[in-house]
């Protein structure tokens, strides 16, 4: 007995059952075997009801089950091929990887900021800031329909190109001519007869530009009034130009807008969560610069430094 005890005390015999204990554990863990270690790429319901939606909007019709069990396996080939091009590293360097997944998380940051509700205090500062900006420094459709059309009343005088051996030369003498302190006056004397009337009231660019063409359009906007200047090219032929009135494109009533400031706040906010977000992996990510390019990118690294904590939107942390 008292040999027994004292083989019971040994810790080699410990050692071994405790080894046979985890070795045990492990293969009743492990009990499938050849499906230890397998990543698995999961197939979900709303995966397949994506792949019959696509379907049907491409062909106006339900996929049959072929067709289905067709898509099914091109969609997990797809994420296969996908999974291993990512583990041989096929997805460095790549410029459009790259691009599409910064496309992906800018919609993903378009999502936060179009959640939120602005108030009538953000609706009004938008409104307010856009009386400080002239009209035409507005690039985009829903900017522009802010504004009334500027419109413009002006005198032409035309030369035809086809009537004359040298239309250019004979509208610059008439505008020396009608420079004169009585030229006015005698403005019939010169030009071409035209199917195209010599005096527009209050017309807008687009009703001018479809008489002479957008370049004439855009550059008579530009004249100072109540001086003959020119000539100015048209699709028609050379013309001398007075302009006698210019209203400017006026901000519209906030009332009649509403709904373009909203979408306006809406462009700002999306812009500055970008904005707040990039500067947070500025700090997140350390740029290291080669030395002949430091200096281009030295703003780019103060920029966390000065920017205030919290920058990163909600539910998007770095």
């Amino acid at each position: 007995m008292k040999q027994r005890a004292q083989f019971l005390k040994e810790p080699l015999l410990h050692f071994l059952v405790i080894g046979a204990a985890l070795f045990g554990a492990y293969a009743w863990h492990n009990r499938n075997g050849n499906d230890a270690g397998v990543q698995q790429v999961r197939l979900a319901d709303s995966d397949v009801h994506w792949l019959e939606e696509t379907f049907a909007l491409q062909w106006q019709r339900e996929p049959t089950e072929a067709e289905l069990r067709g898509l099914v396996r091109d969609f997990i080939k797809e994420a296969l091929l996908a999974r291993q091009a990512q583990e041989l590293g096929l997805d460095k360097d790549d410029i459009v990887v790259r691009r599409r997944l910064a496309q992906k998380m800018r919609f993903l940051l378009q999502d936060n900021a179009g959640a939120a509700a602005p108030s009538d205090d953000d609706l009004h500062r938008v409104y307010q800031a856009q009386k400080s900006q002239p009209q035409a420094s507005h690039a985009d459709d829903v900017a522009r329909a802010l504004f009334t059309r500027p419109r413009i009343s002006f005198t032409q005088i035309f030369f035809s190109r086809d009537q004359r051996a040298d239309a250019a030369a004979d509208a610059r003498a008439a505008l020396v001519e009608l420079s004169q302190p009585d030229g006015s006056a005698r403005k019939a004397e010169w030009g071409d007869r035209s199917a195209i009337k010599s005096e527009f009231r209050d017309a807008d660019e687009r009703a001018v530009a479809n008489q002479f063409g957008a370049k004439f359009a855009a550059r008579i906007f530009e004249l100072a009034p109540d001086a003959w200047q020119g000539p100015i090219e048209s699709s028609q032929g050379l013309h001398l130009v007075r302009v006698t009135g210019l209203v400017p494109a006026q901000l519209r009533p906030f009332d009649q807008v509403r709904d373009q400031i909203v979408e306006l706040w809406r462009a700002q906010s999306q812009r500055e969560n970008e904005e707040r977000y990039f500067v947070g992996l500025l700090k997140k990510y350390q740029v290291v610069p080669d030395e002949s390019v430091k200096a281009l990118v030295a703003p780019l690294i103060a920029e966390p430094a000065a920017a205030p904590n919290g920058s990163a939107p909600r539910g998007t942390a770095p």
